[in-house]
């Protein structure tokens, strides 16, 4: 009975209730209000469910960022160099959004195989390290007893990297170092010879990146904006690219440098005696693929063949072709000369192997054939937005969105102290230097240590990025153009080679740059601290930069002293 009165008075007080809040006028403005707020809180969980969508091309990225390393090359040489020259991330990530005509799902196959197929392949070479030992022990009559042998340490170093983007050429020089240890019985002294980095070269080569372009964007759905030009080539064995008979003057392989007596270098093809003005002919069929400067080779030809092959003419005088034309075997391309990186009229012929520089006597002498078959080229238009769709991935990664909203150039105080930025600890061995050089060129030590955390972390083997517009890569530590580094270089640990990959001589040379910059605002009017900045700005012509530059100083003074 108690329980029966018990559940009568809770429904009737529910009656009750509800009766009351449905007559109720106000019960219903309410129950409106709720009922915006929820589908307000609704319609904004679709936006962030919509945005959230919208960062799946960001998380794949981060994926294949995963996947890469285990993609990479294996790291062969003695200094750890192929780092350096690994496929970023992008490239392939940003190919494989393009060939599914930028559907954002992840193929990872597709990744794998692209990466693959641009990955860096490195050419190689074996040197001994040889350490020349004197050791003299004084016998039981002080007499001393002197025995001589040699230490061989076996090194393998990289000659040639050949990327997506062109073909590296690096350059060493034989060094030594000496080491005396000496007691009252017993004497000892070493000397070492090696192998130092002195130099490279870059020369952009997009056939591997507009191969990969045409095999999986060319055959995916965005055919009506992707166009590839295809061209039927003959095969069969080449002719000589001149006519008559010329001597070979340098052949393929590892030489001396003709501009660095001393030093060591890849040569990638054959050079030939040949007078300035003899012209020059396409050795096979295919599409003129450049015909213009092209670095140290000077005013050259490349001619894409099938089959993944091309072959380049360098130090013309005249070019008498363009690129994205056809040429039949025998046409002229142009005439020999000496322009680019020469010390004499001759021609330099080069045949690469899917972008992989290979022994062109080979073909010369009948021993290898071209393969006939269709020959592909890609405009540029296409591989400049796929690259820069890539790099602006890329530039993801960075901590500096609020740099986009700093681009006034005036000489007022930037915002620096928002780049919220943990800079990485000065190797212990580099501070010594940091801050001689700042002493010795008037310029604060910590903004050369910013500056060479900012640059490379501190890498003194870094190479930078082709640019386009310099024709070149920024390399070492303070990631210097060739042509400044030549202008403003100083040996900074006075062992008479002045080299950009010494960490001495970059932090040395980086010093005298800025300071020549520095006293010439400061002649101008300019304070010190604006001098400095104006500097920075010429250093790497971005404000932003300069705000980084001087927010990692700040740091490193608080930390390190000033």
């Amino acid at each position: 009975m108690g329980d029966y009165l018990k559940d009568y008075i809770k429904n009737a007080v529910k009656r009750y209730i509800l009766r009351s809040l449905v007559t109720n006028p106000y019960f219903w403005i309410i129950l409106i209000f709720l009922s915006l707020i929820f589908f307000g809180i609704f319609t904004v969980l679709g936006i962030f469910d919509a945005a959230y969508q919208d960062n799946t091309v960001a998380a794949n990225g981060r994926m294949v960022q995963q996947m890469m390393p285990a993609l990479n090359p294996p790291v062969l040489s003695s200094d750890k160099m192929e780092e350096q020259f690994f496929l970023p991330w992008a490239v392939p990530y940003a190919l494989q959004l393009y060939a599914r005509d930028w559907d954002d799902t992840l193929d990872k196959d597709m990744i794998t195989n692209i990466t693959k197929d641009l990955n860096p392949v490195f050419t190689y070479f074996d040197y001994d390290e040889v350490t020349q030992v004197w050791e003299s022990i004084k016998d039981k009559d002080g007499n001393w007893q002197t025995k001589y042998y040699e230490i061989r340490t076996s090194r393998k170093y990289i000659s040639q990297v050949n990327t997506y983007a062109g073909i590296y050429e690096l350059h060493y020089t034989l060094q030594f170092t000496e080491n005396h240890t000496e007691t009252a019985d017993y004497k000892k002294y070493t000397k070492t010879f090696y192998l130092a980095k002195t130099g490279i070269d870059f020369y952009p080569d997009w056939t591997r990146l507009d191969a990969a372009i045409a095999k999986y964007a060319g055959t995916g759905t965005k055919t009506s904006s992707f166009t590839v030009q295809e061209h039927t080539a003959k095969g069969g064995q080449i002719i000589k690219p001149f006519d008559g008979d010329y001597p070979v003057t340098s052949p393929f392989g590892m030489r001396e440098d003709p501009k660095n007596p001393g030093s060591k270098e890849f040569h990638t093809g054959v050079d030939f005696g040949i007078p300035s003005g003899t012209p020059i002919k396409a050795v096979a069929d295919g599409v003129v693929a450049l015909a213009e400067e092209y670095g140290g080779y000077g005013k050259a030809v490349i001619i894409r063949h099938a089959d993944g092959l091309s072959t380049i003419y360098g130090h013309l005088s005249e070019i008498k072709v363009s690129e994205g034309k056809e040429v039949k075997q025998g046409d002229v391309i142009g005439l020999s000369g000496n322009t680019g990186r020469s010390t004499g009229p001759h021609l330099h012929f080069e045949i690469r192997e899917n972008g992989q520089p290979v022994d062109p006597s080979l073909y010369i002498a009948g021993i290898k054939t071209f393969s006939g078959g269709e020959v592909y080229y890609v405009a540029e238009l296409n591989r400049i937005m796929l690259l820069e769709t890539a790099a602006s991935f890329m530039k993801n990664e960075e901590n500096i969105g609020w740099l986009l909203d700093s681009s006034d150039s005036s000489m007022e105080v930037p915002p620096w102290q928002k780049y919220d930025i943990r800079p990485g600890e000065i190797p212990n061995e580099l501070i010594p230097v940091f801050k001689v050089a700042g002493e010795k060129y008037g310029i604060p030590w910590t903004v050369l240590a910013a500056i060479a955390y900012r640059e490379s972390s501190f890498n003194p083997n870094a190479v930078g990025p082709y640019l386009p517009d310099y024709n070149t890569s920024a390399v070492g530590m303070m990631q210097f153009l060739p042509e400044t580094f030549r202008e403003y270089g100083v040996d900074g640990d006075g062992d008479s080679i002045i080299s950009p990959f010494d960490p001495s001589d970059a932090v040395y040379t980086a010093a005298h740059y800025l300071s020549a910059n520095y006293n010439l605002y400061k002649k101008q009017g300019y304070s010190d601290t604006d001098a400095l900045r104006k500097a920075l700005w010429n250093y790497n012509h971005a404000w932003w930069y300069v705000d980084q530059v001087m927010s990692i100083a700040e740091k490193y003074s608080e930390k390190y002293g000033k």
